[in-house]
């Protein structure tokens, strides 16, 4: 009879453990809830085993979807598959890109990614101006956003009448033009007309008058900085002295006058948001 190597021996044993284990072991589940879950996989029981499928419009599973979780997909809704909504813009400045001082992205009201500013990051601007047009007396306060975005912003004036002299009320305010020079500008441009119908019609009465950027102007960089003037246009009244009657009474001739006040340059600095 012949000898039994030992080490044959040894590795029968280890194949015949092996079988008998495999024989007994348990099955991993006996139905799909049996299996773990997992983040935007689809499991199921697999002859008791679990397989794992990738769910699709699932936010997490490394797919840009169009929807995620049942909603449009971006980077508000789903970062973990779009990539978070964050960042300074860029800008050039001479020959260098540095980040914008205010224009950053950002989840707005509606989950989208926008390229903005947000009110928490404006300062407002009220500027006063007295016009003296020497038949009348008024001041202004303008009123406006630093930095100002100019997809939403508007500039807002209100007009007070202080003195009159020699004039016959009202005084009809009938336009307002925005100029604007900017750091790419090589002269001043016209960014905003608007034709009014307001009136001033005693001392101390005040017109408001809302002026949005009505005509197109967009910065070369997403931020620009830069000065703009005012122009009111006025139609009023003279009481011209033409002599006296018998019983020494002035007598007065009337006459219509047009006139246009233009403010001081103020800074501004502008924002294109997208």
């Amino acid at each position: 009879m012949p000898k039994l190597n030992l080490k044959s021996v040894m590795f029968v044993l280890v194949i015949a453990s092996f079988i008998l284990l495999a024989g007994c072991s348990k099955p991993e589940c006996e139905a799909s809830s049996d299996c773990n879950s997992r983040t935007c996989q689809l499991s199921r029981c697999d002859e008791g085993k679990c397989a794992y499928t990738p769910q699709s419009n699932c936010c997490g599973n490394r797919m840009n979807d169009t929807f995620e979780n049942g909603r449009s997909g971006n980077k508000c809704t789903c970062p973990q598959d779009y990539g978070k909504c964050e960042g300074k813009a860029k800008v050039k400045i001479g020959s260098k890109i540095a980040d914008a001082a205010y224009a950053h992205y950002y989840c707005d009201a509606s989950s989208e990614c926008v390229l903005g500013i947000e009110r928490t990051d404006i300062t407002p601007q009220n500027v006063l101006d007295t016009i003296n047009m020497g038949y009348f007396k008024a001041t202004s306060v303008l009123k406006y956003s630093k930095p100002f975005d100019l997809s939403r912003d508007i500039f807002e004036l209100r007009l007070t009448l202080d003195d009159t002299k020699d004039l016959k009320l009202p005084v009809e305010i009938t336009g307002i033009k925005i100029l604007y020079i900017g750091d790419h500008s090589r002269s001043e441009l016209l960014i905003a007309d608007k034709l009014l119908d307001a009136s001033l019609n005693a001392i101390g009465d005040s017109a408001a008058i809302n002026v949005p950027l009505n005509l197109g102007y967009k910065p070369q960089e997403v931020e620009e900085t830069g000065s703009i003037r005012y122009a009111i246009e006025y139609a009023y009244t003279k009481r011209l002295p033409s002599g006296k009657s018998q019983n020494g009474i002035p007598i007065y001739k009337e006459e219509i006058a047009r006139e246009k006040f233009t403010s001081p340059a103020k800074p501004v600095f502008f924002v294109r948001a997208e």
